[in-house]
């Protein structure tokens, strides 16, 4: 025992003494064209005129808007249309079809020829081509996809080229798809004996109180013997547990190993703790390669009656995100995410399905270290395509290799509950004649049994009849509030969740009168009569929505009522760059479905998720806004969105009454037949069931007033609005205060009166300068018309607010200019440390 002991403390002091031979270096400087030069991959190819970018990178997105580069004649059959129809901004309208090249130096010396160098691409889109110094390398066609390859035969001591050739090809995307190198690209140097990329799987199958079991599954590749020793080190840093073992390579070798940790601290939700494991192959005495693996303890089950984590039933209070961040495009910038997810905890969320394809990995380290749970999802499309260049040309070569990539790359994260297989599949339509759901779960099966597949079936009736439904673990449905439960009448045996609800449409600070909900429904269940608005402007009261689309409170009242069914995920979380449905004119270049717009200011609705959601604040919200000039003396509805159980409306002091939510026992919008699949349409009755409403509100400039009571008539809480004055001056507010080298920092901009009110009027151009510390990247305004180039210092206001980014350059004070025609605004908070 002593002399184990003795053996174990040699490695721990070789282990951190050592030199490390492991190394990862990004590479964020490149030269870019958007020429194809068919010459781009050799060596000696002169690139002395390209642009200098760093990557992330997307260049389309710097890109003018034009309503050409994504006509699409295409047929959804989702929307209810036989026949094709030409849409526009399908793709968000930016120049993303082409060809880029991308060329950068890399230098080795000889020792380091001696080891193992890989190159890896957290995501290229799309049709990637790797060459160095001049030689084929390899390709990876889908764009969401992490790749690897070993480059080692192709490196030269000294400095060397990598070339890199992406293709976009029209009609690829049904959203804005983005172009380039836009996620991490890095270089990993170790020793010829080291853990394989991915070659870690952390799992817990057993936790008590007391104890939980740690079971490692890992790949080693290389020659010889070595000893390979696993140390556990918990969220306070402290190491507490370790062991080794000695093993003759010669290849590839798998090993297993268990741990036992006492008292664990478990994942979840509000406290998300994670541990480290830390992985040492030793040769002589010296550490030739390291390895760490970040993981969490906690149990998932998936029951009848709902998911529990950690043994606690958790109903998922869910939002999709697409990939992009707005203005700045599909580049992946993690602090940008991190606002995106902070705004989200705000509202309430404690789950995301990335819809539809896989994130870059660091978002789930950012939902790993918040607490949020995740659905991971692979494609979009399998053999039978939506768009005429989409997944479907790849998926026969492909579908295998990237669905296990996606699965090895991100099977140790914690916040990972489902594993996703496809969206809105177009097998559905023909009851998967080629067995792909069996195929692709199976899949799933031989990498990682811990978690559950799932997919999202628009059609739950052709996804329940195939059996396509039941051979994924749980099943989500798209947009079918109103037959839950007759899916568990008549499937009893189904376990599902709300894979994507919603559908309705909202642009901010915009209202619309009169407020008419459509409540006529077709045979299918789809709306007949929404108004879609000449400008775009849809206004926030939620009676626009897509033909299957509804308002939030349907959702809210199915759910309640079918408390089998597991949660909801909205559709979605943040607007993004393209789908505008269902203006598909050439009016609008992104989406209008989320709470919070593309610029990341929330809707009125942020606050109806937030009233429903976050059970940690109060909230007590009112909208419209009351500068309604052209609304003076006539009647409009006024809706709070609140967590009291009541509250009463004043405007200039006169009362309109004291007003409470009213639920029905049953809603009653639940369809007697489950071939009704559409819920399209929302009602008055619903609204007034999750808000309080004064339907017949005399609008006159002033104030506006609510006052919220508790149950025994108490005041507890007040919110005011008053109607703006005239425009005076411009506020730059910045959302951080520091910010490290490298990193974006957001500013919202607004035109306020006097006294600090939003005028919510203001829509003229101002331009913008940016100096110091750092230089302007991107701006936006939430208008899903506006059709500014986003990377240009000039943006139109959007009912008096917009949202400027910049990038920091170096350390130091950011210097923020604003001016319009009437007014300038400066800001000089921003620290680059």
């Amino acid at each position: 025992m002593k002399k184990y002991t003795s053996v174990i403390l040699l490695i721990c002091s070789l282990h951190f003494l050592a030199a490390q031979h492991s190394s990862v270096d990004i590479l964020r400087d490149w030269k870019f064209s958007n020429y194809d030069h068919g010459a781009a991959f050799q060596e000696n190819f002169n690139d002395a005129d390209w642009e200098h970018v760093t990557v992330p990178h997307d260049w389309a997105v710097k890109e003018d808007f034009n309503f050409t580069h994504d006509i699409q004649l295409t047929m959804v059959i989702q929307d209810g249309e036989t026949t094709p129809k030409y849409r526009t901004g399908r793709t968000g309208a930016l120049p993303y079809v082409g060809i880029g090249w991308y060329r950068t130096n890399y230098t080795v010396s000889a020792t380091e020829l001696e080891e193992n160098i890989e190159l890896l691409f957290d995501g290229a889109m799309s049709n990637a081509k790797v060459y160095v110094n001049g030689a084929y390398v390899g390709a990876r066609p889908f764009g969401y996809i992490s790749f690897h390859f070993d480059i080692t035969k192709f490196l030269k001591a000294g400095e060397n080229t990598i070339a890199v050739r992406l293709e976009n090809f029209n009609s690829q995307s049904r959203w804005y798809p983005g172009a380039g190198l836009y996620r991490k690209v890095s270089v990993k140097k170790r020793n010829k004996t080291h853990v394989k990329t991915w070659g870690t799987f952390v799992s817990t199958p057993q936790i008590t109180n007391k104890k939980a079991l740690v079971h490692l599954d890992l790949e080693v590749v290389g020659e010889g013997k070595c000893t390979i020793f696993n140390e556990i080190i918990a969220p306070d840093g402290k190491k507490i547990a370790q062991n080794s073992k000695d093993i003759s390579l010669s290849g590839e070798a798998k090993l297993s190993e268990n741990f036992k940790i006492l008292k664990p601290q478990l994942w979840d939700i509000k406290t998300p703790q994670l541990y480290t494991l830390k992985t040492s192959i030793l040769k002589n005495g010296t550490a030739v390669d390291t390895y760490t693996t970040t993981f969490g303890v906690r149990s998932i089950r998936f029951e009848l009656d709902g998911f529990y984590l950690n043994d606690e039933k958790i109903r998922f209070k869910g939002v999709n995100m697409h990939h992009d961040f707005g203005p700045v495009g599909a580049a992946f910038h993690k602090e940008l995410f991190i606002r995106q997810m902070k705004k989200m905890k705000e509202m309430g969320v404690n789950a995301i399905r990335f819809s539809h394809n896989p994130p870059a990995p660091e978002a789930l380290d950012i939902c790993d270290e918040m607490g949020i749970l995740a659905i991971d999802e692979a494609f979009d499309e399998w053999q039978l395509g939506k768009v005429l260049n989409g997944y479907s040309k790849h998926f026969d070569l492909w579908a295998k290799e990237d669905l296990s990539d996606m699965i090895l790359r991100d099977r140790n994260h914690p916040s990972i509950i489902m594993w996703s297989i496809g969206n809105e599949i177009m097998e559905q339509y023909q009851h998967d004649p080629n067995k792909i759901t069996s195929y692709l779960n199976t899949i799933v099966k031989s990498l990682d049994t811990t978690r559950a597949t799932t997919a999202g079936f628009n059609s739950a009736n052709n996804a329940l009849e195939s059996g396509m439904a039941a051979t994924v673990d749980v099943a989500g449905f798209n947009y079918k509030p109103g037959i839950y439960h007759k899916i568990r009448e008549h499937y009893p045996t189904i376990k599902f969740y709300a894979s994507e609800t919603g559908g309705s449409l909202s642009t901010r600070n915009s209202y619309k009168f009169p407020v008419v909900f459509d409540t006529l429904q077709n045979q299918r269940g789809t709306s007949v009569h929404t108004e879609l608005y000449a400008d775009g402007q849809p206004g926030n009261y939620e009676n626009t929505n897509v033909p299957w689309g509804y308002a939030p409170y349907k959702e809210f009242a199915s759910q309640e009522y079918n408390d089998f069914v597991y949660g909801e995920f909205v559709w979605t979380g943040y607007d993004y760059l393209g789908e505008p449905s269902p203006y598909h004119t050439a009016k609008s270049r992104s989406s209008y479905f989320a709470p919070v717009d593309m610029v990341g200011l929330e809707k009125d609705k942020f606050y109806l998720y937030k009233s429903e959601w976050n059970e940690d604040t109060e909230v007590l919200h009112f909208f419209p806004h009351w500068s309604l000039p052209e609304m003076k003396g006539k009647k409009i509805p006024v809706v709070c969105y609140t967590t009291y159980d009541k509250a009463e409306l004043f405007v200039n002091g006169k009362s309109y009454g004291i007003k409470t939510k009213n639920k029905p026992a049953i809603p009653e919008f639940l369809a007697t037949d489950i071939k009704k699949e559409a819920s399209g349409g929302t009602t008055m009755a619903q609204l007034e069931a999750y808000a309080l409403v004064w339907e017949q509100v005399i609008y006159e400039p002033g104030e506006a007033k609510i006052i919220a009571y508790d149950k025994k008539g108490k005041k507890v809480a007040e919110t005011r609005r008053v109607t703006a004055g005239k425009p005076h001056h411009i506020s730059v507010k910045n959302e951080t205060q520091i910010i490290q080298e490298g990193e974006v920092a957001v500013y919202v901009v607004s035109v306020v009166d006097k006294d600090g009110n939003l005028y919510p009027h203001y829509n003229k151009n101002m331009k913008i300068e940016v100096s110091g510390a750092a230089q302007f990247l991107a701006s936006g305004n939430g208008d899903p018309t506006n059709v500014q180039n986003l990377s240009k210092p000039t943006r139109a206001f959007f009912n008096g607010q917009a949202v400027i980014y910049v990038q920091s350059i170096a350390k130091g004070t950011i210097v923020l200019k604003t001016n319009s025609e009437d007014f300038e605004g400066t800001n000089t908070t921003v620290i680059v440390k």
